[in-house]
């Protein structure tokens, strides 16, 4: 597979990772990151693994690149750690749900609105990632947080879901496409670059993103309408181990290992939550800002809107991922219901 020819060529070039040893009382930890350029990864995640050492008296030393380092896609992270090339790995659950559609239960567009919601959300789901990554990838889960919510740029004034009908609309995934459609527009698929571009020459008049995603490639510019209503759900990530490796561990090195990253996803949450409200404020030019100042105007989500996206949620989204779900685990509906279906009231 292509795959497996990179990732040998990334392990045998320059000796970019040391192999897992337990020599002098220190293991060697192959570790990899999500895409660079995002602040979670620049300013969190390898400042962490940097300072594992530290953090740990010594029980650990980290060898960290990002998966864009690597020239590898996201798709491919979860086959990275199958394949023994890395000890752990950390990943957006969307880019995976081709092969792991129960991992995707996780963040379903309109079954949370807020990041207390989505924290809710996750808690419940926790023993389903737990099994499902056990047993169908031979990984130990050990952290999971997210990014800003999806939200929606606008071309004009745009009032409420409603003004979508008939729109074209830059979307972030299938379920998000599913979504769109069903509120009356027209899913489009466009690559991030291609955004700003696609909204001034009229190819798309809504897209989809985080808030502080558009700010920093100036979405702002080219559109007027700021609707945070996450059309395209979260995105969840999640820190996974390798059994294997996770199991020679002693019981001390993983209690440490593990208080560590529980740190680690504290801080990738609080990261999650100013981002969003810091994107937001930029946007639409309104103070505290660390990024460019907009003039975009704030359509607040109505408990109308957010009762459609809900109501669309039980008709039409999780039907549609049913259908992989279901043929990779026969319990995967029954599971979802029962845990964030109930904690978010959400019955079939």
């Amino acid at each position: 597979m292509q795959f497996f020819g990179k990732a040998l060529t990334a392990l045998a070039c320059g000796a970019l990772f040391a192999s897992a040893s337990w020599a002098a009382d220190v293991t060697n930890v192959r570790v990899l990151g999500w895409y660079g350029n995002q602040p979670q990864s620049q300013k969190l995640e390898r400042p962490f693994w940097e300072k594992i050492g530290e953090r740990t008296q010594g029980q650990f030393k980290a060898n960290f690149r990002t998966i864009d380092e690597l020239g590898l896609k996201g798709f491919e992270s979860l086959r990275t750690l199958q394949s023994g090339a890395f000890d752990i790995v950390s990943f957006q659950i969307s880019f995976v749900s081709g092969e792991a559609p129960v991992l995707m239960g996780a963040d379903l567009p309109g079954s949370a609105f807020t990041f207390g919601e989505l924290q809710r959300n996750l808690a419940a789901y926790q023993p389903v990632l737990e099994k499902e990554l056990d047993t169908r990838f031979n990984a130990k889960l050990l952290t999971t947080w997210s990014f800003p919510f999806q939200i929606l740029y606008c071309k004009g004034q745009i009032k409420s879901l409603d003004d979508l009908r008939g729109k074209k609309v830059r979307v972030s995934g299938a379920l998000s496409a599913k979504l769109v459609e069903s509120l009356g527009g027209a899913s489009v698929t466009l690559a991030g670059p291609e955004v700003y571009q696609g909204l001034m020459q009229g190819v798309v008049d809504c897209a989809v993103t985080g808030s502080q995603y558009g700010n920093s490639n100036d979405w702002f510019e080219v559109s007027d309408s700021l609707l945070p209503i996450p059309v395209g759900g979260a995105g969840v990530v999640l820190h996974v181990a390798r059994k294997a490796f996770w199991d020679k561990l002693s019981a001390e090195q993983q209690a440490s290992l593990a208080g560590e990253l529980k740190k680690l996803e504290g801080d990738l949450w609080r990261m999650g939550r100013e981002s969003h409200e810091n994107g937001i404020n930029c946007n639409i030019g309104r103070a505290p800002c660390d990024g460019k100042l907009g003039k975009m105007t704030l359509v607040e989500s109505t408990s109308a809107d957010q009762k459609r996206v809900n109501d669309l949620l039980k008709s039409d989204l999780i039907p549609l991922w049913l259908q992989d779900c279901n043929a990779a685990s026969g319990t995967c509906g029954d599971d979802w219901f029962k845990t964030i279906g109930a904690a978010a009231g959400i019955q079939p």
